[in-house]
């Protein structure tokens, strides 16, 4: 299993008040492996760089699920938080172990979402 980040919007009448976006051809959605949710989004180093958003996928919950949602109105935090981490992304990779470049990478599939996001006025959700 792996780790995916979508686009939705708000919409009343669908599931859980929300419609998830179709992403552009040639989109990248992955966000790391199954245990990136513990071993490098929910880590102690992670958490030491300030992220709060990330971190809440090894927090899973019967609310959340293990889902990550970003509201519209939280996209400019969470967007910052990616930047510090990739700013750090040496520290990152020395302390998890993971490629610097494969991190980055996921970053970048994050940043391009909260992208997408914005310009259709909706929020993410990582799963």
């Amino acid at each position: 299993m792996s780790l995916d980040i979508a686009v939705w919007i708000p919409d009343d009448d669908s599931y859980a008040g929300r419609q998830v976006v179709e992403d552009p051809p040639g989109t990248s959605t992955a966000v790391g492996a199954e245990a990136f949710r513990h071993s490098l989004w929910g880590s102690a180093v992670t958490r030491q760089l300030g992220a709060t958003f990330l971190p809440q996928l090894a927090d899973v919950t019967v609310e959340n699920r293990g889902n990550l949602q970003v509201f519209p109105g939280q996209l400019d935090a969470f967007d910052q938080e990616c930047v510090r981490l990739a700013e750090n992304v040496e520290l990152l990779a020395a302390t998890t172990g993971y490629d610097a470049e494969r991190i980055l990478g996921y970053l970048t599939n994050v940043r391009d979402a909260v992208q997408r996001a914005r310009a259709v006025q909706g929020g993410i959700i990582i799963w």
